[in-house]
């Protein structure tokens, strides 16, 4: 039988994009929409690596891959369009078992901090229109640090919002990127990834769905 992940951690940080929401297939929709709008060339592995990449990273690939310095900007304008309108039309929407597992968080008084590398402007957003964002203790985005995920940033100032220790704190990661920074903070982490997704699997401990975290504990609850 699984251990009773409930029991064994205090604090609870998660990833946002691909994790909670299924944003990184609209991100990338987002942008096959973008460079289509100015005819331009791309590969799907390419647009599929920039998957957990941050703003930077992909405008850095944007550059190698056109030599155009003014590009990114147009580019971005039109994937953020397209976002926005896919999180209002409901094609941006929670990923399985996403309310059940923050439900019982916080049934539990655990602490649920955020950890992302997405931008707060559209990170509360996104948390907002799923009708999450009270369910999280603290919010920690790319505004709030100087360096994203690889870095540990993020996690080393989630650490701090919710005033955990290491040992008591579980992240839930579904990209290689975030698992690395997870890693790097030296917090124990858990990869949440669907089987059809591209992304390589490098943590220990690898789910397919969140629902992992509240299964043992329900059923001790249908035994009480």
């Amino acid at each position: 039988m699984d251990k009773n992940w409930l029991s064994a951690f205090d604090t609870f940080i998660f990833d946002m994009d691909g994790l909670l929401v299924n944003s990184e297939d609209v991100y990338l929709l987002g942008w096959k929409r973008a460079l289509m709008k100015f005819d331009l060339p791309f590969e799907e592995r390419t647009l599929v690596s920039w998957n957990g990449k941050s703003a930077l990273d992909c405008k850095r690939s944007i550059l190698d891959m056109f030599q155009d310095p003014d590009l990114y900007e147009k580019l971005y304008a039109v994937r953020e369009a397209f976002i926005y309108d896919s999180l209002e039309n409901g094609d941006l929407h929670l990923l399985p078992y996403v309310q059940e597992v923050l439900v019982q968080l916080k049934k539990k008084n655990k602490k649920v901090v955020l950890a992302t590398s997405c931008r707060r402007k559209r990170a509360m957003a996104i948390l907002e229109k799923m009708g999450i964002l009270a369910f999280f203790d603290g919010i920690i985005t790319a505004d709030d640090v100087e360096n994203v995920k690889p870095f540990p940033d993020v996690y080393e100032k989630a650490l701090e919002s919710a005033n955990a220790s290491k040992k008591e704190t579980l992240v839930l990661e579904d990209s290689s990127t975030g698992v690395i920074a997870a890693q790097n903070a030296g917090l124990e982490v858990v990869q949440v990834i669907a089987e059809d997704r591209i992304d390589a699997r490098i943590g220990k401990i690898v789910k397919r769905y969140l629902s992992f975290l509240i299964m043992n504990e329900e059923s001790e609850e249908k035994e009480r």
